[in-house]
């Protein structure tokens, strides 16, 4: 029982480790075409405006949403969340990888109930304290997509270095 019980948390938490590694990359895409729309707005609206006096409206509308979206760019969790998930993860890659590495004590029956009840909850505190580390009271909202992306990534990593899948995770 606690072999399983230890085996669904090194599973969630590999889930958790491929999420925050999707979001971030997700957060990063967004970030990085929010900047390149203001780069290419700032630099060629006022040209194509003078150009093309004809679509003076669109250009205008252009001009006016990149100054809307370079104002409240700051006020965007993108930036703030970059930098939080980038510390979390690098964290949670730090604890799979003990985790994993204490699944061979575990699985060969090396440790008494008790002592894998004990690091099942190590690897719990170490989890709750990173993400108050970084993320302290905010909370990132989940996207559906990206968790059943971070489950398939870990049914795959399991599947190639334990030849398992996890039924009940």
């Amino acid at each position: 029982m606690y072999q399983e019980r230890y085996w669904k948390e090194l599973y969630q938490l590999k889930v958790h480790l491929n999420y925050l590694e999707l979001y971030l990359q997700r957060s990063e895409i967004i970030d990085r075409y929010l900047n390149i729309f203001l780069a290419i707005s700032s630099s060629s609206s006022i040209a194509g405006w003078a150009i093309w006096q004809s679509g003076a409206i669109v250009w205008a509308i252009i001009i006016a949403l990149s100054q809307v979206i370079n104002v409240i760019k700051n006020l965007l969790p993108f930036k703030t969340r970059m930098k939080s998930l980038s510390g979390i993860a690098n964290e949670f890659g730090e604890i799979d990888i003990y985790a994993e590495q204490k699944w061979f004590d575990v699985s060969e029956g090396k440790l008494t109930e008790e002592e894998i009840h004990n690091l099942q909850f190590s690897i719990r505190q170490k989890k709750t304290k990173s993400l108050k580390k970084h993320l302290g009271n905010c909370t990132l909202p989940e996207n559906s997509i990206l968790m059943s992306k971070a489950q398939k990534a870990t049914d795959i990593y399991f599947n190639n270095f334990y030849s398992v899948e996890n039924e009940n995770a």
